[in-house]
């Protein structure tokens, strides 16, 4: 007899276990599925003392893994099957689990090396989209050079189709439906509330967004703050250049900072939010 369960399914991430009573599952490979499409695979290796307490072989049962959902896919419905078998895992009470009951690693799960190099292999990034956001995940900030053709072109014109290229990239990165408000004449002190907004929008997603201006505009950034590391000293932030046709993509988790002269020039913001706050 087989039993398991699924214990956790989040966008990114999905857990649970699985035995038999008559064969091994020690080293299997088992498989995630949205309906019939694979988003995940990983084995079953880790050792669960509570199954192991309750007599399910030497409670190396449990497993777990990154998943990358396609936008618009549901976790709810996510599956688990054992690697060319029959079996199959549906969710019954899984749980859900918020993003502040989560650790960091599984926040940031769908974000990591591994699973964007699963979004490329899949075909559901390019490689400068994978580059962008691989870089986003690692440092807090992105600076992307666009294609934008300037010269005869008013700003909104330009504005506008540098919008969307941000809002392509947040979706990509909250890896759900987004609206992308555009939101000019922005200054720094502005951005907590910025923060606080995005994280009410998407509470299990990092608060991320894009920036641009039709000059030169510059942030400092500690490069990993966003992670929830130790505070780095005065000082150690990089700077980041944005404007022109730069777009800097940016996490407000991050610790950042502008410089004498720098924070109270005006700046555009790309904002994502959920599609029915714009209805």
């Amino acid at each position: 007899m087989i039993r398991g369960h699924i214990d956790l399914a989040t966008r990114s991430r999905v857990e649970g276990w699985i035995h038999c009573d008559r064969l091994a599952l020690r080293g299997a490979t088992v498989l995630a599925f949205h309906d019939d499409q694979c988003v995940g695979g990983g084995r079953v290796d880790l050792f669960r003392q509570d199954l192991a307490d309750a007599g399910l072989g030497d409670g190396f049962v449990g497993f777990g893994f990154p998943v990358a959902l396609a936008p618009g896919q549901d976790p709810r419905v996510l599956d688990v099957r054992l690697d060319g078998g029959t079996l199959l895992l549906k969710q019954g009470s899984s749980a859900l689990a918020p993003r502040e009951a989560l650790t960091e690693d599984r926040r940031r799960q769908g974000r990591d090396p591994a699973a964007l190099s699963w979004m490329l292999g899949r075909g559901w990034l390019a490689q400068a989209q994978h580059d962008a956001l691989r870089g986003l995940a690692r440092f807090g900030a992105h600076p992307l050079t666009l294609a934008v053709e300037r010269r005869g072109r008013d700003a909104r014109g330009v504005c506008d189709e540098v919008a969307l290229h941000a809002a392509e990239l947040l979706e990509l990165y909250l890896q759900t439906a987004i609206d992308c408000e555009i939101r000019d004449e922005v200054r720094g002190h502005e951005l907590p509330a910025i923060r606080s907004a995005v994280r009410e929008a998407f509470p299990h997603a990092p608060p991320v967004i894009g920036l641009w201006a039709t000059g030169d505009r510059r942030i400092d950034l500690v490069e990993g703050s966003h992670l929830g590391g130790e505070a780095a000293g005065a000082g150690a932030g990089l700077e980041y250049a944005f404007g022109g046709r730069t777009l800097l993509l940016l996490d407000l988790d991050a610790t950042i900072g502008f410089r004498a002269g720098d924070a109270a020039l005006p700046f555009t913001a790309f904002v994502p939010c959920r599609p029915e706050e714009r209805r």
